[in-house]
């Protein structure tokens, strides 16, 4: 009769971890998904230029972003979802049954911490291996996006921001398929000075990379930063890269450190100066720091919870408040990792203490018994000593 007792609780255990493992995977993925969806309609009307997000390159765009989000979200995600759960288990006394039918603490924890051991390993596939090719994506999208423009598409008497906003151009008429009259552009440098250029006549001619404007009596005005007159000369023929699309799909030439993948990535430390090598452990952060966490997010979430911090009963708004704060938690961690690696490199030992201190408390407040948190937390609640 014991042993029948015993496998009795033991396969409803087992059936009962199971289906909270599915509950929280599944509420992992909606949240997952939503903050994901937040994020990148947010840069999407903020941060896109208007030529991608009004054009075919904005889907590839979305598409390279999603495993990017997906990638920094997943340990907040993996925080809100233990923080929401538990808490709806404590408030419908479903723990209490728990632990009456036999259930430790880590029985309980289990599903959760199985859930956040494969987000773990889900994270580090996602950065690094598909986060490379999101952005290598999201790049080639905003690239193409920018330098996509047929010049045969053109209309007159319209002004065209082309070649990130460096570039302004106008044409008042067409004369026929590649030649117009009335040419205007201006270019803007980094440093504040400017150069306009003005034609009578002009005509565009393709190459695969790009195509070339030819420019006839050109007025070339150019005036530096700093100065206030500009300086004036005319020219007889004029060849410029008008930063159009060629007969060829435009291609990008250069190779961001985000893009590499994990053998390149880490082949590519010493292949610059000082501060290449403060931009590399900024990306080797980026790619490392999120998923390391996210099992101490989830320890942190779950004893939150089991404490009865994020009562939805008596006091909502506490649940809420432990959502935001692991929000701005990771987001503060983020910043401030790429402001001090910024700074200096050897500031990257302040991350490593922090994370490592986190990890030890999420572990430590997981061994103390409820009660000592409590106090510890809420020291006018004990009884007083006569």
């Amino acid at each position: 009769m014991h042993g029948i007792l015993v496998l009795w609780v033991s396969l409803f255990s087992m059936t009962m971890q199971r289906h909270m493992f599915v509950q929280l995977l599944v509420a992992l993925l909606v949240v997952t998904s939503a903050l994901s969806s937040i994020v990148i309609l947010g840069s999407l009307f903020t941060n896109v230029p208007s030529e991608v997000l009004y054009s075919r390159a904005v889907l590839p765009f979305v598409l390279g972003a999603i495993p990017i989000n997906f990638s920094i979200l997943l340990p907040v995600s993996v925080a809100i979802v233990a923080a929401w759960y538990y808490t709806n288990l404590v408030d419908d006394h479903a723990i209490d049954a728990l632990y009456a039918t036999g259930f430790s603490y880590f029985s309980v924890v289990m599903p959760g911490l199985l859930l956040a051991l494969l987000a773990t390993a889900f994270g580090f596939y996602l950065s690094l291996v598909e986060v490379p090719r999101g952005w290598s994506r999201l790049l080639d999208a905003v690239y193409i996006g920018t330098h996509d423009v047929d010049p045969s598409s053109l209309e007159p008497q319209r002004f065209y921001t082309l070649n990130d906003h460096s570039r302004t151009f106008y044409f008042g008429r067409r004369l026929t398929g590649d030649e117009i009259a009335e040419v205007f552009m201006q270019e803007r440098t980094g440093d504040g000075g400017e150069r306009s250029i003005s034609s009578p006549v002009g005509s565009f001619v393709k190459t695969p990379k790009t195509a070339l404007l030819f420019l006839a009596n050109a007025v070339i005005q150019t005036r530096k930063a700093g100065e206030r007159a500009p300086s004036m000369v005319s020219v007889n023929r004029l060849w410029i890269d008008s930063g159009m699309r060629g007969s060829a799909t435009p291609e990008r030439n250069s190779t961001h450190l985000a893009e590499l993948g994990s053998v390149a990535f880490a082949t590519a430390y010493n292949q610059g100066d000082a501060n290449y090598r403060r931009e590399w452990m900024d990306e080797a952060f980026k790619r490392t720091v999120s998923p390391i966490l996210t099992v101490t997010y989830l320890l942190f979430g779950v004893r939150l919870a089991l404490l009865g911090f994020g009562g939805r009963q008596e006091k909502p708004w506490r649940l809420y408040a432990i959502y935001g704060g692991f929000i701005v938690h990771h987001a503060v961690l983020l910043l401030a990792t790429d402001a001090l690696i910024s700074l200096d490199r050897r500031l990257a030992w302040v991350i490593v203490v922090f994370v490592a201190i986190e990890i030890c408390i999420g572990i430590a407040v997981n061994f103390v018994h409820p009660a000592a948190i409590r106090d510890a937390l809420a020291p006018s609640s004990r009884p007083l000593i006569s």
